[in-house]
């Protein structure tokens, strides 16, 4: 079995005026759009340059005694691919700019991209995912109830000014969250931008609401879309998507799958699989049955409670989260009987009754699957 490490070891000699821009590159550089690139000592905020190369070998350099982490979500590995890909023929000459990186807790918003200058007179934006902050998973919980939310409208505007700087065809993608701002800034920008786009890849991705879904410009945009999932999807199964998708083998399993060194390739390409897991399929229509049995204002209130006990933590990461002192504080709302405890506990009772019913219709297809085989017709049954 072969990832995209391995791809780097096949094809890293070939540049891509000798071998074009493909799905496994576009998957390389939302990869590296996790790198803090304000550590490599250059100052890429701007219009100046800085290729793959020079950035790679100065962070080396900075942090050769460093032990580097990026949280308990982005694997580690993230470090190991800008060292490779400093020294690749393929990408080390790529030239990278316009780095935005911030967190706004007031404004409950992380944003994060990185613009790659390929060699052929194209260039790339990848828009990074969710990191370990707390604050960039309350705004991925926002898109419950909330349209658009801020990191959203920041990759719009990101868009308009790298395109009105830059010359060239766009392609654009990113992981997790970074392939919904992807998404979300191809269908929202000027269609004279629009019209530059090559294509956006969206890499097990967040959805949008149907109205998103429902709009000309989305639909103007949509044949240049790729999505990819694992066959265990969890995460790009969330909210709503078009129906065509490709899905990928993964050597992980479960919420895991969402690992992108997991992802297996061949050649230029990725392996593909016919469909996402029973599994998966199972949970994306709880999920989707579990959000939309709230109102609007219900998701809203509900988001409001959960992340209140891990705010209550002090803790600015997932990282610094400790289960302890989620407990703790969960037992203490128990006592005080406040309205966070109720939202919350009306909540988790309706996933356990949504979740129950999924499996008991599981259940019962599994069951007349068995009889029809043994040539007994199923009597009608009720849940």
């Amino acid at each position: 079995m072969a990832n995209f490490m391995d791809y780097l070891d096949w094809r890293g000699e070939l540049t891509v005026k000798q071998s074009p821009f493909n799905s496994i590159d576009h998957l390389i550089l939302s990869t590296l759009a996790y790198i803090d690139f304000e550590q490599t000592g250059f100052d890429l905020s701007g219009r100046s340059t800085v290729t793959i190369k020079e950035a790679g070998e100065k962070f080396s350099l900075l942090h050769a005694d460093e032990k580097m982490n990026l949280g308990r979500v982005i694997p580690d590995e993230v470090f190991v691919l800008f060292d490779v890909l400093s020294r690749s023929r393929r990408f080390c000459d790529m030239k990278l700019s316009y780095y935005v990186n911030q967190i706004d807790e007031l404004e409950e918003k992380q944003f994060s991209a990185i613009t790659v200058e390929l060699g052929d007179g194209n260039f790339c934006i990848a828009f990074r995912g969710t990191d370990d902050t707390i604050v960039g998973w309350k705004e991925d919980f926002n898109m419950c109830f909330q349209s658009p939310v801020p990191s959203q409208i920041q990759a719009v505007e990101y868009l308009h000014q790298v395109a009105l700087a830059k010359r060239g065809k766009i392609y654009m993608g990113g992981h997790s969250k970074g392939g919904n701002l992807a998404i979300y800034a191809a269908t929202c920008c000027h269609p004279f931008v629009r019209h530059r786009i090559r294509k956006v890849c969206s890499f097990d991705s967040p959805g949008f609401t149907q109205e998103i879904l429902q709009r000309d410009s989305y639909k103007a945009i949509a044949d240049r879309i790729q999505r990819v999932v694992p066959q265990s999807s969890m995460i790009g199964i969330l909210f709503e998507h078009e129906a065509q998708y490709d899905v990928v083998a993964s050597t992980q399993i479960g919420l895991f799958q969402h690992d992108m060194f997991s992802w297996q390739v061949l050649g230029n390409d990725f392996v593909y699989v016919d469909d996402i897991s029973a599994s998966s399929t199972r949970v994306e229509y709880a999920m989707k049955e579990f959000i939309y049995a709230m109102s609007v204002e219900e998701r809203q209130k509900f988001v409001e409670a959960l992340f209140y006990v891990f705010e209550e933590t002090g803790a600015k990461t997932l990282s610094q989260l400790k289960i302890k002192e989620v407990i703790a504080i969960l037992r203490r709302m128990n006592k005080e009987d406040n309205d966070n405890r109720k939202i919350l506990s009306q909540a988790l009772r309706l996933m356990v009754q949504i979740l129950e019913e999924y499996s008991q219709q599981q259940l019962l297809k599994q069951a007349e699957k068995q009889m029809e085989k043994m040539k007994i017709l199923p009597r009608k049954k009720q849940l």
